[in-house]
């Protein structure tokens, strides 16, 4: 039969125990086999004028020699010890104790001079001695404490028994006493043992079952947050273009737009801000599909879904990997220019407006079309001096107002927002016209051209 069928019908937790006690009891057994050589030599020197001396070096010699051959049994222990052999190795160990056991349990029969009691007794002494030393390291195990104090205590009890004397009879009934005792110990022992490694063996699976709870707990935290994140993502995003949504454009980049301007707005030590003229900024761009309804109203909406999909791809053609294209809402789209000069930004719309009249846009039916945008845009910072006096919010208000008078005024036009105060070095006089921007518009202060 193969050591795997061997554990057949074992539950885990009886392997466990099984192989904790082999393993405590190796660990035992070299700390515990020194005395057995020990004692031997103690036989030796003081039975060595009473039992010939032959006699004496053979049996010394085989209990060493046997100790030598259980220290080479525990060195392939260790090398080759698995948890699908541990019953083979349980088999070599208790064959061992046995052994050991009546080796030097032989002291008590072959080794006695049946005239001289007192050297009996002194043998029965130290095998007496075994046995208790058997109990502190073998009572892990109990068929190896008793394989081993069996074998050890039996042959000079027998002897003793042998002998008949009233003496000799007292002595066997006491160390029968003995020998009781130390196995009721040794099975408190062992219960308690055993108690303990089962509470190990649960505590280690509670232990490894918690590790497990944690390992999936935190994959399915990474999973939920990464599934929030791409619903962030998903919220933040148009459905029909895959543009970025007005939620991303107020939420995630306003907020970007206005650190970065109001990082021109720092004091820095040497440098006079009035002074400070910033040729680069932010272009905001806002487009609108020019009679968009007629495209839905005469060709039906998913006409119209094929032109936004279009027109947002033309979008997309035009700009820059770190410029963004956003719709924020029907036939309206945004673009914002990132890190570009005020005089690029009338030219750049330009060239959108003329893109896209000249474009041809596929509808339903295998048909084509022909449309118009109109466009506002704003170049931010809006003051040149002051960029902190206007905020993104003004920014976006002034940029639809210019759409709307491109649409107002004939459509298919770009209009840009310029103000005739931009270079004005007066902090209160820009912050009153931020603070009321329509009064700034019908003062003419800030103005729509085309």
């Amino acid at each position: 039969m193969g050591t795997n069928d061997c554990m057949t019908g074992y539950s885990d937790r009886t392997v466990y125990m099984e192989i904790e006690r082999t393993r405590i009891l190796a660990g035992n057994l070299a700390r515990s086999m020194p005395s057995t050589v020990i004692n031997s030599m103690i036989i030796v020197m003081v039975l060595w004028n009473v039992v010939p001396k032959t006699q004496l070096i053979f049996w010394c010699l085989l209990n060493i020699g046997f100790t030598l051959v259980r220290y080479q049994m525990l060195h392939f222990y260790r090398k080759g010890f698995k948890r699908n052999n541990f019953i083979l190795w349980q088999r070599s160990l208790m064959v061992s104790f046995l052994i050991a056991g009546s080796l030097f349990g032989g002291a008590g029969l072959f080794l006695t001079d049946f005239s001289r009691l007192e050297y009996l007794v002194f043998i029965y002494f130290i095998v007496g001695g075994m046995v208790a030393g058997s109990l502190g390291s073998y009572h892990n195990h109990l068929a190896m404490f008793f394989s081993y104090s069996l074998t050890v205590f039996f042959l000079p009890t027998a002897v003793l028994f042998y002998l008949g004397t009233d003496v000799t009879f007292s002595m066997a009934i006491l160390g029968m006493v003995f020998f009781a005792i130390m196995s009721v110990n040794a099975k408190k022992m062992n219960r308690d043992l055993s108690e303990f490694l089962v509470l190990r063996y649960d505590n280690n699976q509670l232990v490894e079952q918690f590790n497990q709870e944690k390992l999936q707990t935190e994959k399915l935290n990474r999973e939920l947050v990464r599934k929030n994140n791409r619903l962030k993502e998903i919220s933040r995003i148009d459905p029909l273009t895959g543009l970025k949504n007005r939620h991303y454009l107020f939420d995630i980049l306003k907020p970007r737009i206005e650190k970065a301007i109001s990082s021109l707005w720092i004091e820095r030590k040497g440098i006079d801000q009035r002074k400070t003229d910033y040729s680069c900024g932010y272009g905001v761009i806002s487009i609108d599909i020019d009679h968009f309804k007629r495209v839905n109203d005469n060709y039906g909406h998913d006409s119209g879904d094929m032109v936004l999909k279009q027109f947002s791809d033309r979008l997309c053609d035009q700009i820059r990997e770190d410029d963004v294209v956003g719709r924020i809402g029907g036939e309206e789209f945004v673009i914002i220019l990132k890190n570009t000069k005020e005089s690029h930004l009338s030219v750049f719309a330009e060239k959108i407006r003329h893109h896209v009249a000249q474009s041809d846009f596929k509808v339903t039916d295998n048909r084509t079309i022909n449309i118009t945008c109109s466009i506002g845009m704003i170049f931010y910072p809006f003051f040149r001096h002051h960029p902190g006096n206007m905020m993104v919010e003004h920014v976006f208000y002034l940029v639809d107002k210019a759409l709307y008078f491109a649409k107002e005024n004939g459509r298919n036009r770009s209009v840009k927002v310029v103000c005739s105060e931009r270079d004005s070095l007066d902090s209160r006089f820009l912050k009153s016209i931020t603070a009321d921007l329509n009064q700034a518009i019908d003062a003419r202060q800030i103005r729509f051209e085309s």
